[in-house]
């Protein structure tokens, strides 16, 4: 049934309430209607004006009413509509910016190239009145999928504010997060307007003089917005507008570009990106973060430790996409070990030069001074040779090989007596590669009785010789002590 209209307030109604409640209080809403007519009828024109008065404004007033209805908390519902409507149209163009640059950059064969800034900050506290969050920490990331995490501004900030009656809370956040002293104690930059103008500065595009937008995590989008405006309206600050885009739907939309651009599956939806995007594989990664932060071990959540964990997601998920060489430092962690993680492609015309060796670094890597401005180093340089020697050879249990260099097979009967060769030893067991000081002694005698009384003695010399094949797997060797055998590191036995 359709809803009941609403009668609306006449001159007699408005009479008849009048009525009742100065001279029908004890009869029914029908009984006092029934006497209020039978005055009524007997009332002139002149008598009856003001209640036809009252009954015009009522009228009104409910007309208003209806065109702005309120909620329960005395907003008006027209106003509610209208601010989800700007929202969703600014998401709508969000999302068409992003999958516009990202497009465009793949039609035009630059999608390796194409350059993105992740930016995030750290606050003190919220302010009651306005909303507005006073600045700590900011850092800024320029990232592509070639080039890594390439640059990097990172910068502490002292707002100049007293947080009056936010005191509590500003210490409970900031001993939980960042543990950054609170003003008037802050570290950092005073120069808000500074700041500001070495943002602009930062990702201005100098060939078409514009300012790309910023992505940043979904949930902190608003804080990041309001970070801005707080450092914008200092004296001396641009006027420029900078936008702010979620960059979970960027991780979403190149990945089907590389994944389409690859020739391979793309995800099914943006909930699998968001995923892995929410696993944060280098949370914890060190080396990565602000001197501060090094120091009192925050480095999960210093804003320079985000950026860069973000660029080292993206090209950790979309790089093998394009067969982009990982760049340790850039690309992923300095201490990578990118023989355990690069395999090899099903042709074997591949150029091997093109891969990254361990053995080279990035001085850019190196640790910061907090409040660092500019934080950048296109160069590449040589590590020390005990360094390039720690990961030098492949192991089939690590994934890679080389078919081309076989090992030769070595009887099992000798591999006792090459235990005590320095350089056999080196080359039947991984764990020798690395550096001397690493590897405990090995106990003189064992810590378990073996009954050596059915066998003879050759077989017990086999089988107390197990340095060859890692972890003391020695009741291996018995049962192959009359065949040749091989090892390739962590125990693994393989019959010639």
């Amino acid at each position: 049934m359709p809803p009941k209209k609403k009668q609306k307030p006449n001159a007699f109604m408005v009479f008849a309430l009048e009525w009742k409640s100065k001279f029908g209080r004890g009869l029914s809403m029908e009984q006092a209607t029934k006497k209020a007519g039978e005055v009524w009828t007997k009332m002139d024109a002149s008598q009856r004006a003001p209640y036809q008065d009252k009954a015009k404004e009522e009228k009104i007033v409910a007309s208003r009413s209806a065109a702005h209805k309120l909620t329960c908390t005395g907003v008006p519902i027209s106003q509610i509509e209208k601010e989800k409507m700007d929202q969703e149209n600014k998401e709508r163009l969000m999302k068409r910016d992003i999958e516009m640059t990202v497009s465009k950059s793949a039609q035009n064969d630059e999608l390796e190239k194409q350059t993105y800034y992740f930016i995030m900050v750290n606050y003190f506290t919220k302010t009651l009145k306005g909303g507005v969050y006073v600045p700590a920490e900011l850092a800024v990331s320029k990232f592509s999928l070639k080039e890594g995490v390439s640059r990097i501004y990172q910068t502490l900030i002292n707002p100049g504010v007293n947080i009056y009656g936010h005191q509590y809370e500003a210490q409970h956040h900031s001993e939980t997060t960042h543990n950054l002293p609170l003003p008037p104690n802050a570290l950092g930059d005073k120069n808000l307007a500074n700041i500001y103008n070495e943002i602009l500065k930062f990702i201005r595009d100098e060939g078409s003089d514009n300012y790309p937008p910023l992505y940043t995590h979904r949930d902190c989008i608003h804080i990041v917005e309001s970070v801005l405006d707080f450092l914008k309206t200092d004296i001396g600050a641009s006027n420029i507008e900078l936008k702010v885009y979620p960059i979970q739907y960027l991780f979403y939309i190149m990945k089907e570009a590389t994944c389409e651009a690859g020739e391979l599956e793309k995800p099914k939806s943006f909930y699998i990106t968001d995923a892995y995007f929410e696993r944060d594989f280098f949370e914890f990664q060190i080396g990565i973060s602000c001197q501060y932060h090094e120091d009192i071990d925050k480095c999960k959540y210093c804003t320079q430790s985000y950026v860069t964990r973000w660029g080292y997601m993206f090209a950790d998920y979309m790089c093998g996409d394009l067969a982009i060489p990982l760049v340790p430092g850039r690309h992923c962690p300095i201490n990578t070990n990118l023989n355990a993680i690069i395999t090899e492609a099903p042709s074997k015309n591949y150029d091997e030069e093109s891969m990254v060796s361990v053995s080279t670094g990035l001085t850019h890597v190196t640790k910061p001074v907090a409040g660092s401005k500019y934080y950048c180093d296109d160069q590449k340089s040589a590590v020390s040779a005990a360094t390039s020697n720690a990961y030098s050879k492949d192991f089939p249990s690590l994934g890679r090989h080389d078919n081309k260099k076989k090992r030769p097979k070595v009887p099992s009967h000798s591999l006792s007596s090459s235990t005590n060769d320095e350089d056999d030893d080196a080359d039947l067991n991984p764990w020798n590669a690395r550096s001397r000081g690493s590897v405990p002694r090995e106990p003189e005698s064992s810590h378990f009785d073996i009954d050596y009384s059915g066998i003879n003695s050759s077989d017990a010399d086999d089988c107390n010789s197990v340095a060859s094949y890692g972890r003391g797997r020695g009741s291996l060797v018995s049962s192959l002590n009359k065949s040749t055998v091989s090892s390739y590191g962590r125990g693994r036995n393989f019959r010639p």
